[in-house]
């Protein structure tokens, strides 16, 4: 579905060509930015974005982003000029086509935003190896498994088994505590969703949780962190009109009594037991029972019900004034 918006008259409403390269990369920037300002923004939104009082023309736009570009790159220039850093133009294009509104469309309605993967790896490359001297994350060849030590070297990130540092952990691999652990894999054991490798969830709803594939819109969900979308939309609990996102957040009932409300996992709210042996000693747990002796409880807490509990759709607005504009490159 498309949803036509009317465009602010601009000086130029022709598209930028993009064609990026390290010695002009500000330039295209500010020609792109720019752009969506004067083809998709109100006056009101062109003047917060440029941060002026008075409304400006679309050449003297791009000049004072040109500046504003050159000044928070001045680094990145340092260290290309150092060749501690190389220039990746086909990532920098993709990225700047992809904020470009197609055919003068503003605004739309997808299941993505169009600039989200092309904008998501940097186009200055690190060529630093390990051990070499930097003076940026960035400048280290090995992004996610590296840093910029305060000694000013390209450092290994932790792995697995080794303690987990201020940077964290190397990519793949997540701190368990004080400790790098592996991420694992499709159907393995976890304990939360950042011991999953990249994709999947860790579904705590079953009795062993499991790491499992992220779910589609209009399927079941225990918790928004298991959508695709990102999304749960919630459910009511079983019985009430209680809303709930997983059976987690529903109140049990006792099997001895549906009236009776409890806590799963608390199976005493539900009556007094006896000890199993000297069974005239009243108990909650085996802990008021002697050494070796367990709780007989009469009723059990059996786990409350969320239904109608679901992925929403993965529909999102894509907007070329403030989406696009907020996903502008910015230096590393």
């Amino acid at each position: 579905m498309l949803i036509a918006v009317a465009a602010c008259g601009g000086d130029d409403s022709s598209p930028p060509s993009v064609s990026a390269s390290s010695g002009n990369v500000c330039d295209q920037i500010a020609a792109v930015a720019c752009y969506d300002l004067y083809q998709c923004c109100s006056t009101g939104e062109i003047e917060s974005y440029l941060d002026v009082s008075d409304p400006e023309s679309q050449d003297t736009c791009k000049s004072d982003l040109k500046k504003r570009c050159e000044r928070a790159y001045a680094d990145v220039e340092d260290s290309l000029t150092a060749n501690r850093v190389k220039f990746d133009a086909d990532t920098m294009n993709t990225c700047l086509k992809a904020l470009l509104p197609a055919d003068g469309v503003c605004a739309s309605v997808d299941t993505a935003l169009p600039w989200t993967m092309a904008c998501m790896t940097s186009a200055w490359v690190g060529t630093v190896n390990q051990g070499g001297q930097c003076f940026f994350t960035y400048e280290c060849a090995n992004q996610g498994t590296q840093f910029c030590s305060p000694s000013q070297a390209c450092m290994a990130l932790p792995t697995a088994g080794m303690a987990c540092s201020a940077q964290g952990c190397a990519l793949g691999n997540y701190c368990n505590g004080t400790t790098c652990t592996a991420q694992v894999g499709l159907g393995m054991a976890c304990t939360s969703s950042t011991a999953c490798s990249t994709g999947l969830f860790c579904d705590t709803a079953q009795a062993t949780p499991v790491c499992s594939a992220l779910l589609a819109g209009g399927t079941s969900c225990p918790s928004s962190e298991a959508c695709m979308s990102g999304v749960c939309t919630p459910g009511t609990c079983e019985g009430t009109a209680t809303t709930c996102v997983g059976n987690n957040e529903c109140e049990g009932h006792c099997s001895n009594d549906t009236a009776l409300s409890c806590s799963p996992g608390f199976d005493y709210e539900c009556g007094e037991g006896h000890c199993s042996i000297s069974t005239a000693d009243f108990c909650d747990t085996a802990s008021n029972c002697p050494l070796g002796e367990t709780c007989v409880l009469p009723a059990m807490c059996v786990a409350g019900v969320c239904q109608g509990s679901v992925c929403s759709e993965n529909e999102i607005t894509v907007d070329y004034c403030t989406g696009a504009l907020g996903a502008v490159p910015a230096a590393p």
